[in-house]
């Protein structure tokens, strides 16, 4: 079981990788979004343990968390507006995603 001490440690590491993220892209709100998800991935590997279990849950209620597989259905039906994986249009999207 997870302490309260190692549950407070647990979130301020999830608050410490959007935070991260968050500073690296600061006008892109869904590269911010999947930067922190993928963070997550690497930071807390084993997601079934019970440090992962908190972690993940603490990221998916604070910041919306996404797994991969959720990020996918979330890509696919975004394309589908027009809207490529940053979460930007043709207009808009520096990376070229629409060339």
């Amino acid at each position: 079981m997870v302490t309260v001490e190692e549950s407070l440690m647990i979130e301020r590491r999830v608050d410490e990788l959007y935070s991260d993220a968050a500073e690296r892209f600061s006008t892109y709100e869904t590269v911010v979004h999947r930067t922190f998800c993928e963070s997550m991935l690497e930071a807390f590997p084993d997601q079934d343990s019970e440090a992962g279990v908190r972690a993940f849950a603490y990221a998916r209620e604070k910041y919306g968390y996404l797994s991969p597989e959720e990020i996918a259905e979330e890509d696919a039906s975004n394309a589908d507006d027009g809207i490529c994986s940053h979460g930007l249009d043709f207009w808009t999207c520096p990376r070229g995603c629409f060339g």
